[in-house]
């Protein structure tokens, strides 16, 4: 075979072998360029993303001094009421809590005491703390439904309107009568009061309510051997209520009556009992008697 073919295909495969490397040098330089090109955009897209977070930071800054500023001056704390409170006072119920006088804000004061536990306190079952407005705090007290007491030795039992001790204390609380005239031993929180005549025992709790129902603030009621009620007002007045039937009708009378005759005990110091022994619908069956 001639010899200049072999010599033709030699070269030409060289030539070939050059254009290959030529190819890839080009590509190389190609992806330089992309690399280059990616660096110099992400260095440029650097200043625009701080910029956008300091823009960010500034305006969640002026929202946060936007909301606190709302908070003390549009919740400014201004009026305190407090609802369902018999035994205790209004004071007596914020001594109760630590309440400040000067509690300056709503938020601030709900979130102290929204979850306020009223523990071992004498006839509370529970104070809860609502927000009325912003402006108005609601202390809505729980009492145990405390109708009237008996005495046992120096102590009193406080029972509700199921006839079941629910505090023993040493201290009389005025804001329900105390029964005399029943001897009772021996009792304990949570026992039921033993009257064997169940004929007084219903008229204790029905008269306790009664008093309770009608606002009369009354310092005993007293049962004599015969199983009369004589409810007593204060050192002035008294009202007999004989047995205990037509309990409610009598209640009535005495809540309409009673207003006038404390006003004479109070401007021309009368004392007497006011009888509803008799009472029979009639205006003729009360009888109002004098004692000085």
């Amino acid at each position: 075979m001639d010899k200049n073919y072999y010599q033709d295909e030699e070269f030409t495969e060289f030539e070939e072998f050059e254009e290959l490397e030529e190819f890839e040098e080009s590509e190389d330089e190609d992806e330089d360029e992309e690399e280059a090109w990616k660096r110099s955009h992400r260095s440029e897209d650097k200043p625009a993303k701080s910029h956008r977070g300091r823009k960010l930071a500034v305006v969640i800054f002026i929202l946060l001094v936007g909301a606190f500023t709302g908070i003390v001056y549009g919740f400014k704390l201004e009026d305190v009421r407090i609802i369902g409170n018999k035994t205790y006072s209004e004071d007596e119920v914020k001594a109760l809590m630590n309440f400040p006088e000067n509690m300056p804000n709503t938020l601030l004061c709900y979130l102290k005491y929204f979850r306020y536990k009223a523990e071992d306190v004498p006839f509370l079952e529970k104070i809860q703390v609502k927000i009325e407005n912003r402006n108005m705090i609601c202390i809505e007290v729980f009492e145990t439904n405390i109708i009237g007491c008996l005495r046992q030795g120096k102590s009193y039992c406080y029972f509700d309107d199921s006839g079941i001790i629910q505090e023993i204390l040493s201290d009389r609380k005025d804001t329900v009568a105390v029964i005399e005239g029943i001897s009772l031993e021996n009792m304990e929180i949570g026992q039921k009061i033993s009257i064997e005549n169940e004929t007084t025992y219903k008229g204790i709790i029905e008269l306790c309510q009664l008093l309770i129902d009608h606002n009369i603030k009354a310092q005993k009621i007293e049962i004599d051997k015969n199983g009369k009620f004589t409810v007593y007002i204060d050192d002035n007045i008294r009202v007999g209520f004989g047995t205990p039937v037509l309990l409610e009708e009598k209640a009535v009378e005495m809540a309409n009556i009673l207003p006038e005759l404390q006003s004479m005990a109070e401007t021309e110091q009368i004392k007497g009992i006011l009888h509803l022994e008799n009472y029979d619908s009639t205006k003729n069956s009360i009888v109002f008697t004098k004692e000085n």
